[in-house]
């Protein structure tokens, strides 16, 4: 699920696709799973250090992210259900390109602190909007990371950096911005219940 400000700034863009989708009938669940797919490709080609290949599935399956839920409301058919689903593949999305960064790199323990910090960015919002209305504060939510990601892949593929240094500082600001933004929303969410 993209973040609100970037979800703005790209149904713009991905409007007209949706309504075509919509008209099709195809189930938005049907492209939140395609698009899990496509990030799990990514996660693959990652570890394989096919860069181009990688930044080509992050940036697909990125716009199926959009696309679903934009279908979905289009068709009439947002459900819960749906939102559940979406909300738990993008988990296991990150996770696949994390552990592709990771192993490209061998940097396991970064590779490891980063996954802790995605999951924790949407663990501590949930378990946060149990007690306060909302906790999408923070600037490394799902959106901001694979845009980062996509970026070091970019820069790594056009020669600015070398690939390797340029996808292990990929990671490591990746694991910075999550833990960052769960830090800030557990300081958000003590703040609002005193």
């Amino acid at each position: 699920m993209l973040s609100s400000s970037m979800r703005h700034r790209f149904e713009p863009l991905v409007t007209p696709l949706a309504r075509a989708i919509a008209a099709s009938g195809a189930p938005p669940n049907l492209l939140t799973l395609l698009g899990f797919a496509l990030a799990l490709a990514c996660g693959v080609m990652l570890a394989y250090g096919r860069l181009p290949e990688a930044l080509l599935l992050l940036l697909l399956s990125g716009a199926l992210d959009v696309a679903d839920g934009a279908v979905a409301r289009l068709s009439g058919r947002a459900s819960s259900g749906g939102a559940f689903l979406d909300s738990v593949t993008d988990r296991y999305s990150d996770a696949a390109v994390v552990i592709g960064l990771s192993m490209y790199t061998q940097a396991y323990l970064l590779g490891m602190l980063g996954l802790l910090g995605c999951l924790m960015v949407s663990y501590t919002r949930a378990r946060a909007e149990n007690f306060i209305p909302r906790c999408d504060v923070g600037i490394g939510e799902r959106a901001e990371r694979m845009m980062l990601v996509a970026a070091g892949l970019l820069l790594s593929i056009a020669g600015v950096v070398e690939p390797l240094r340029g996808m292990y500082y990929t990671l490591l600001l990746l694991t910075l911005l999550a833990h960052s933004t769960a830090i800030t929303r557990i300081s958000f969410t003590l703040t609002a219940l005193k």
